[in-house]
């Protein structure tokens, strides 16, 4: 099959992620596939790590009605509309499959305007606004167990998770742990916040690192590009002597080693996080952050509190942190209780899900007539 399979999946790691675990099983399957990442220097450090992967940058901007947004938004959107126009004519692509996000829109009207069949992914509990604005044009919209999108048909709609990456797999604490350097009866916490909500949680791990150190606690923090204060390494000693690390990251591509190392994680609450969360059986405290769209990080945290899998915190109750955390580090009882639960959420892969609708819908229809034309 000559013609590729493109995947818009630019902007944020919650877009990014899911795009290239579907790149991976179609390149499994022997499918060509393509990404459109943005312009982010994020999306390309992660790529790094898939040279096996091909990508293009994808004009676009977040949307916004202050000037120092809308007009970058209104510029980059322009252009991304004609690029995006340009390069499916030329192509004719055998679909395209978007995952949300500002370079969804342009990528999705330019497909549906040249009947390219449209498949469209949403993961979070509340669909996000490109999703729902563009799902009149896809032929197919995989959601979310109970999730709905109002005045689209359930034809066409079918529920899967968000997919992953083969490599986030739970790696057992003794391998994992050895490999890391970090004492197998250690207590371990990760804190993550993401590219838009970090500062508060790097704030807070470096406020409060000496008392996590004090209780034993060693400390993964990983702060975001061009946001470490802290030094790579800092030894600590608990109260009862021992040596205790605090490590800091500005960027870590291999985040399932340090989720399978860790008791627990503070983390956002995207749905990229959670689900990866749980393929690693990482009990967690989710912080949603304040400021997202239609608060869907909320819709997701809680999602996940009333599955077993973890407890919320809401920002504005950050005092009462450190205790949540020592709460539950030290409960084994309750932290195998949610271990035992978020085993329980993984039964598919979605990205395989995802894979095989495209194949035997749009690849194996059109081999079929190009056989039939041959002959």
């Amino acid at each position: 099959m000559s013609r590729p399979v493109y995947i818009v999946c630019g902007g944020t790691g919650g877009h990014l992620a899911p795009g290239i675990a579907t790149a991976q099983r179609f390149k499994e399957k022997g499918i060509s596939v393509e990404l459109v990442i943005s312009e982010k220097e994020i999306d390309s450090r992660l790529l790094k790590a898939y040279p096996y992967i091909p990508y293009r940058k994808g004009k676009g901007a977040p949307f916004g009605w202050r000037p120092m947004k809308l007009f970058p938004f209104v510029f980059k959107s322009l252009v991304g509309s004609i690029q995006a126009f340009t390069l499916l004519r030329q192509t004719r692509p055998v679909a395209v499959i978007a995952f949300g996000g500002f370079l969804s829109v342009s990528y999705v009207v330019a497909a549906w305007l040249l009947r390219i069949p449209v498949v469209l992914h949403e993961a979070n509990r509340k669909p996000g606004k490109s999703i729902k604005q563009l799902a009149g044009m896809a032929d197919r919209i995989f959601l979310p167990e109970g999730v709905i999108l109002k005045g689209i048909e359930s034809s066409r709609i079918r529920r899967v998770d968000m997919p992953i990456r083969r490599e986030i797999q739970h790696i057992p604490k003794s391998e994992i742990r050895e490999r890391l350097g970090v004492p197998a009866h250690a207590k371990v916490l990760t804190v993550v916040g993401g590219s838009q909500g970090a500062v508060v949680l790097n704030e807070w791990v470096k406020n409060n690192r000496r008392s996590l150190a004090a209780e034993g606690i060693w400390v993964f923090l990983v702060t975001g590009p061009g946001k470490m204060d802290l030094p790579e390494k800092e030894v600590l000693e608990s109260d009862h002597g021992d040596a205790v690390e605090i490590r800091t990251f500005s960027f870590h591509n291999a985040m399932h080693e340090l989720f399978s190392a860790s008791d627990i994680v503070i983390g956002r609450a995207g749905a990229g996080t959670i689900a990866e969360l749980a393929f690693c059986l990482t009990p967690s405290i989710l912080i949603p952050y304040p400021y997202a769209a239609d608060q869907h990080q909320l819709a997701n945290a809680r999602d996940l509190e009333r599955r077993g899998g973890s407890i919320v915190v809401m920002q504005d109750h950050l005092q009462s942190l450190f205790r949540e955390v020592l709460d539950l580090i030290f409960n084994d009882w309750l932290l195998g209780r949610m271990r035992s639960n978020l085993k329980r959420l993984i039964h598919q892969d979605s990205a395989m899900v995802i894979c095989e609708y495209v194949a035997n819908e749009y690849i194996s229809k059109e081999d079929a007539a190009s056989m039939g034309g041959k002959a």
